[in-house]
């Protein structure tokens, strides 16, 4: 699986661009794992819409955050400063679905977390992404058409976690909090620095590749 860092602060629009691209080019280049650093955005879902969000366009705009709606599956999320995303583009196996391949994504992430220190990162049953007691560490949201994967998962390496917190009930779940790399591993810690990580270590997209025959 080809793995391309796309930059730091992109736009939200220029990532969908992209990885509608690589949607589209699929059987041609095959797999990808799309990783970059977003723009400040809050993104909503149609189907839950801005309930779970505290402030108007104009005032986000005002902060420095932009609004989309998107469409992958869950609720409310934020993008931004700090926070690595991925994007893996796959062609799933026929008798793969999306639970199935969002409990192998967590998998993944979660011993992702541990080589990265985080000894605690764990799944929390009724409940998607990647935990530290009750704090998500790593949000998941995506989409599956074709067998072909959209979307995928946010990692908080440094972000600003009052940009969830202040403007919005992350994911739309009263009473759990969230957190980052830098606060679990109580050091300071960029994106950089996880990336080269994950060129040493057992990458997400091997430990993808080889979760129960997940790839066609």
């Amino acid at each position: 699986m080809k793995t391309r860092f796309l930059g730091y602060q992109v736009p939200y629009a220029e990532g969908m661009r992209i990885m509608r691209e690589a949607i589209d080019q699929i059987e041609v280049e095959g797999n990808q794992l799309l990783l970059l650093e977003h723009r400040d955005t809050i993104t909503y879902t149609r189907q839950h819409g801005l309930k779970h969000v505290f402030r108007t366009q104009e005032e986000l705009a005002q902060l420095g955050i932009d609004l989309f709606e998107t469409d992958r599956g869950g609720d409310v999320t934020f993008h931004g400063t700090g926070q690595l995303v991925g994007y893996p583009i796959l062609k799933l196996s026929p008798n793969w679905g999306v639970v199935d391949y969002i409990r192998a994504l967590e998998s993944a992430l979660v011993k992702t977390c541990q080589t990265l220190g985080v000894s605690g990162a764990h799944c929390l049953p009724g409940k998607t992404g990647v935990w530290v007691n009750n704090q998500k560490l790593a949000a998941i949201g995506v989409g599956v058409s074709q067998q072909v994967t959209r979307h995928g998962f946010a990692l908080n390496v440094s972000t600003h976690l009052e940009r969830f917190t202040s403007h919005m009930t992350p994911c739309g779940l009263e009473g759990h909090g969230v957190t980052s790399l830098e606060r679990e591993l109580n050091s300071s810690v960029s994106i950089s620095q996880v990336l080269e990580i994950w060129k040493t270590a057992e990458t997400l997209s091997s430990l993808l590749a080889f979760s129960g025959n997940l790839l066609r």
